[in-house]
């Protein structure tokens, strides 16, 4: 009998990490889903782990030799998936209750949504890094209608936070690493234009473990410089672009120190198509400056994101 969702776990290295990932799943309320795992760890400590914690429960477990390395570890578990709906579950996160999947599912079958998503309860072992990632109701009706603005604000989170129909035409993108996830939410969404988010907290997701996209590449200019700019090449070809989004890049491109066109070409190659916008953000760059500081801090305020809830871009 076909399951009706694919639990997907991709795992690398971090054994402890990952069984408190998988018994979170063995205690769920809702059954009926298979367990594929996918294993890019240089040695056998996940296959140890899953004969010691998986030995009466199906599952099924493949070890990639050599390492795939992300994204392709994720789009290998869901080629070997058969359900209708996919379930991406990233070793370090987990469940926070019985009955979260259950939730998922029963939300999909009452919406009949392709793609769904949750809050997330985002874990960091820092001092007060821990928050709650939600997604207000103005950001998912616009999300709705325009689901290019996930460039500027990832508002759906991490894909353990996701949960959508299977779509054996669309993968999560090798050419990212820093903006894959949001590069497939967009595809996705613009493809099948029917989004519903949970408003409940049914993912814990872990941030600042070993092996996380995230830690790997979030200062590697060349990296977040160039795939920021071959998305935004890619979204907007007409070169059509607001004050927002010259804002954006001016932002972006302070973060890594960049002040000049020149600058950056050293760093990335530019696509020919956004010089003259690229031209405007730096000459935009100087203006203004202590106004912008102002206007982002209050935009950023918790003021803001508990009442106003303004969009900055």
């Amino acid at each position: 009998m076909r399951p009706l969702v694919s639990i997907c776990i991709p795992a690398y290295r971090n054994p402890e990490m990952l069984k408190r990932c998988i018994q979170s799943v063995l205690v769920q309320t809702y059954t009926h889903y298979e367990l594929i795992i996918t294993d890019d760890s240089p040695d056998n400590c996940i296959e140890l782990l899953l004969n010691e914690l998986l030995n009466d429960r199906p599952y099924q477990y493949y070890r990639n030799t050599p390492a795939l390395g992300s994204p392709e570890n994720w789009n290998k578990a869901i080629r070997l998936s058969k359900g209708e709906y996919i379930k991406l579950l990233h070793h370090d996160d987990w469940f926070p209750e019985s009955d979260s999947l259950e939730q998922f599912m029963t939300a999909a079958t009452e919406s009949d949504a392709s793609f769904l998503f949750c809050n997330s309860n985002v874990v960091s072992p820092a001092p007060n890094g821990s928050y709650i990632h939600a997604a207000n109701s103005r950001q998912v009706k616009r999300l709705q209608t325009e689901p290019d603005f996930l460039f500027f604000r990832n508002i759906i989170g991490a894909p353990s936070a996701t949960l959508y129909k299977r779509d054996d035409t669309l993968q999560y993108d090798p050419a990212f690493t820093w903006l894959v996830d949001v590069v497939f939410y967009i595809r996705y969404l613009t493809k099948h234009q029917s989004v519903y988010h949970i408003n409940a907290t049914l993912m814990n997701t872990f941030n600042g473990a070993e092996g996380q996209i995230t830690q790997s590449v979030a200062n590697d200019a060349r990296i977040v410089l160039g795939e920021h700019l071959l998305l935004f090449d890619a979204l907007y070809p007409d070169a059509i672009h607001s004050e927002k989004s010259v804002l954006y890049f001016e932002e972006l491109f302070a973060r890594f120190g960049i002040t000049t066109f020149h600058a950056l070409n050293a760093i990335v190659p530019v696509p020919p198509t956004l010089i003259p916008f690229l031209q405007k953000v730096f000459k935009e760059q100087t203006k203004n400056v202590w106004l912008k500081k102002i206007i982002k801090r209050l935009l950023t305020s918790r003021y803001n994101k508990q009442f106003f809830k303004i969009e900055r871009f």
